[in-house]
């Protein structure tokens, strides 16, 4: 199985680290959100996307990509990654 990780990760890396992390065990390739192609999504059979949370959304580039892609697929999941605040 194919397995694609796109994702960004804008302030402090955590949801980079988080990506390479499940690449490393699921055997995936990991494409920065600003580097994906659409026409290449099709060559995977199991996609993820990940982002950290800004003002409580995905970041919105992740949003755009998603949108921009023509074709479906069966199999994917999305992950994120949270910071939190001290007090």
């Amino acid at each position: 199985m194919k397995v694609l990780i796109v994702y960004s990760s804008v302030h402090h890396r955590n949801t980079e680290k988080i990506a390479w992390a499940m690449a490393e065990v699921l055997g995936a390739d990991v494409v920065r959100v600003e580097d994906a192609k659409p026409e290449d999504i099709s060559k995977y059979d199991l996609i993820g996307f990940g982002s950290g949370i800004y003002r409580f959304k995905h970041h919105k580039l992740l949003f755009k990509f998603v949108r921009s892609l023509k074709s479906r697929w069966e199999e994917g999941f999305y992950f994120l990654y949270e910071r939190k605040l001290k007090r």
